[in-house]
C-alpha cells in the first residue's frame, strides 16, 4: 500500500495547499474530499490521521466535526 499513501498524501498535500491562509479547517468535509478524489481504501480513522499530521505541520487547525 505505499503507492496509495504517497497517492492519497499528495491529494491532501493539494487539498491543505487549497485551503492556503485559512486558519481553520473542517475535519468532515477535508475527510468527504479526499473520498472523493481518492477513492480511499483506507480507513476514516487512518485519513483523519493523515491530514491531522499534515495540517499540524503547515500550522493548520483542524476541526473534529466529524
Amino acid at each position: 500500500m505505499p503507492d496509495q499513501n504517497a497517492l492519497i498524501r499528495a491529494a491532501i498535500g493539494r487539498l491543505l495547499s487549497e485551503k492556503t491562509g485559512v486558519a481553520v479547517i473542517s475535519m468532515r468535509e477535508s475527510i468527504t474530499e479526499l473520498l472523493a478524489v481518492t477513492g480511499a481504501a483506507l480507513t476514516i480513522e487512518t485519513l483523519q490521521d493523515m491530514l491531522l499530521e499534515m495540517a499540524e505541520v503547515r500550522g493548520m487547525t483542524v476541526v473534529l466535526d466529524v
